[in-house]
Order: C-alpha cells, then sequence, then structure tokens
C-alpha cells in the first residue's frame, strides 16, 4: 500500500500542474471547503515522508558549478598590425599631401608588413616635437625643418632616405610675383605684401630672410605686411590671386604646379632663384628599433623596383629614394646658423 501510494505521489509530481480560472470554477460551500482543508492535511503528512524518496526526473542529475564554467571557445583572432605613425610636412596643404601620399604608404605597408598612418600638423614645429618625443616614428621633412630639429634635438632622427626629382636630390627658394608685376627683383618689393610659408621653412622663410638682411633690413620692415601660409602651394595661389605681392616658395612645388595648373604658368613668374640646397630628407626617430629603421630604408630604397610603387612615386613627383650625400645639408646649416 505504501509503495502503491510513494508510485502515485511521484507520477503526480511530473505530472503538469493546472491553475484553474477564478472566473470559471463552480463556488464551493464553506462547509465543503474546510473538510477539504482537511483532508489535504492528512494527505499532506502522509505523502511528505514518500516524496522526500523520489526522484525530481526520470533523467540522471548532475551537479554543475557555474562559478568555474569555461566560457565557449571563440575564434581565434589574429595579432593586431603593426603602426607605423608617418607624417609629411606640410610643404602642401592637408587634402593635397594625403592624396598624393595615400597610393604611395598603400605599396608600402605590404613590403613592411605594417599599417601607415598619416599624421598631418600644420606647421613644421609640430611635426618636430612630435619626432623628437617619439609620437611620430618617421616623417619627410622640410630642409629647414630637419636643419633645426638638429640644431635643438641632436640624435633624435636619423636621415635614412632622400628623393631624387627629375635626377637631382637638390631643390631652390624661388621668389615669385603675379604676373603683371612691375617687380624685376626683391628690392622692388620694399613695402609690398609678402607670404613666408613657416618660420622653419628653409626656402619659404630662411633664404627671402637672408636676402632682405642682405639689403639691410629686417622682413618685418622690409615688407609692408607679411603672410604666413603653412603650405607653398597656398603661397603660389595668394600671388596668383593678387592676394600678396609676392612670396618664396619650394622650387620643386611650383614647378610641379606650373607644369599641371596653367592658371600658375600664366599669373604668376619667377623674379629670383637661390642656389641648391639639399632636398627633404625621410627621417626616422631614433627611439625606433635599429631593426625597423633598417627595414623602412630599405623599403624605400627598393620601392622604385615595384611597377606599382613606380607610379606612386610619380604622383608624388619623385624618381626614387636614395641614401643621403654625408654634406647634403651643409649649406642649408650654414644658412640656418648664420640667420640666427
Amino acid at each position: 500500500m505504501l509503495g502503491r501510494a510513494a508510485s502515485l505521489a511521484c507520477t503526480s509530481r511530473r505530472r503538469l500542474l493546472r491553475i484553474p480560472d477564478p472566473m470559471r470554477s463552480p463556488v464551493i460551500p464553506p462547509w465543503t471547503a474546510a473538510c477539504r482543508r482537511r483532508s489535504a492535511l492528512v494527505a499532506g503528512a502522509i505523502l511528505l515522508p514518500l516524496l522526500a524518496g523520489c526522484p525530481s526526473s526520470p533523467y540522471p542529475e548532475v551537479a554543475v558549478d557555474l562559478a568555474s564554467s569555461r566560457p565557449a571557445p571563440t575564434a581565434v583572432q589574429k595579432p593586431r598590425t603593426a603602426v607605423l605613425r608617418f607624417s609629411v610636412a606640410a610643404m602642401q596643404s592637408p587634402q593635397d599631401t594625403f592624396a598624393s601620399y595615400s597610393r604611395l604608404f598603400e605599396r608600402l605597408e605590404p613590403k613592411l608588413e605594417v599599417r601607415i598612418e598619416l599624421v598631418q600638423r600644420r606647421t613644421y614645429q609640430e611635426v618636430n616635437e612630435l619626432l623628437a618625443s617619439g609620437q611620430l616614428d618617421a616623417a619627410l621633412v622640410c630642409t629647414g625643418g630637419y636643419v633645426d630639429l638638429e640644431r635643438h634635438q641632436p640624435g633624435a632622427v636619423e636621415v635614412i632616405a632622400v628623393p631624387v626629382v627629375h635626377g637631382r636630390t637638390t631643390y631652390q627658394s624661388y621668389v615669385i610675383v603675379p604676373a603683371d608685376s612691375t617687380a624685376r627683383e626683391l628690392s622692388d618689393l620694399a613695402g609690398k605684401r609678402f607670404a613666408f610659408t613657416d618660420d622653419l621653412s628653409l626656402s619659404g622663410f630662411a633664404y627671402p630672410s637672408h636676402l632682405v638682411r642682405e639689403l639691410h633690413g629686417e622682413a618685418a620692415t622690409f615688407f609692408g605686411s607679411v603672410t604666413f601660409t603653412h603650405s607653398h602651394d597656398r603661397s603660389i595661389e595668394a600671388v596668383a590671386k593678387g592676394v600678396v605681392d609676392g612670396a618664396a616658395v619650394d622650387s620643386l612645388v611650383y614647378d610641379e604646379l606650373a607644369r599641371t595648373s596653367p592658371h600658375v604658368r600664366t599669373m604668376t613668374r619667377v623674379i629670383h632663384r637661390s642656389p641648391p640646397y639639399g632636398v627633404a630628407p625621410v627621417v626616422v626617430s631614433t627611439r625606433l628599433r635599429p631593426e625597423q629603421r633598417a627595414a623602412l630604408r630599405d623599403a624605400l630604397l627598393h620601392l622604385h623596383d615595384d611597377p606599382e610603387a613606380r607610379v606612386a612615386l610619380a604622383l608624388v613627383g619623385f624618381d626614387r629614394f636614395v641614401p643621403p650625400e654625408a654634406d647634403l645639408y651643409a649649406a642649408a646649416s650654414a644658412l640656418v646658423v648664420g640667420r640666427r
């Protein structure tokens, strides 16, 4: 009898409980409800010991410690690609710089197995500070910016390559004026509006300032007004549009714009050309590991061997990269030191 009761109790536990709808339940008289409550108490007293021995499920149960459970395995993640932070000094406006150098960096990335992050700043000084602090790994810096960096932070960077442009590793400073200007030499611009590029620029500031001093003056008093445009193409546009009466610019930038933009040829002209100076170098932070510096140097020096990279080099006006000559920046350094 007890065995049958236990079996019935266990079977009852496995059945689904149904909750009656109070709206449809029949009305039970009070004396009947009281009898049922007493019967339920008696049945409970008999069945509780039996239920304690019943298995709760027909299936075996296993204790699981959730605290020690491990998450489901996830897909194996590839290591992050290393990043090389590279800057191009603002010799051109930021938009033109990005458009010109993006394709070149795309050809460099697989050779170095890194992702190149282009870091742009408004002034040459800002780029120098990032290099000196190790926040930049490499940069194509202007000649004047490199000379200044070597003077104030010697050993912070190393020149690893220089671009060859039309077979040369030198460039010049041009003094340009509007095509209809009566000026024939720099002295004719006394009291006029003049545009410099950047106060660390060799072609856009140091050299023309040297010329002004030879005329026994200082730029601030020699010219009627002075403007810093922070890129050579902006200075050229300022002259072409008559915003200023003259400007000092990088010969490589001017010659390229004169070749590709007819209005530059027709609306401006050169009235003075400086002696040649070493072209803007590619420098690398000495905080970078020696093997990383060597890898970047080798990639640049052999970039022209890649047919697609040659196209990218041509887009920025370069033939190829070569190692720097020992005294390539001696003349520029002498000019900058003499100006201080």
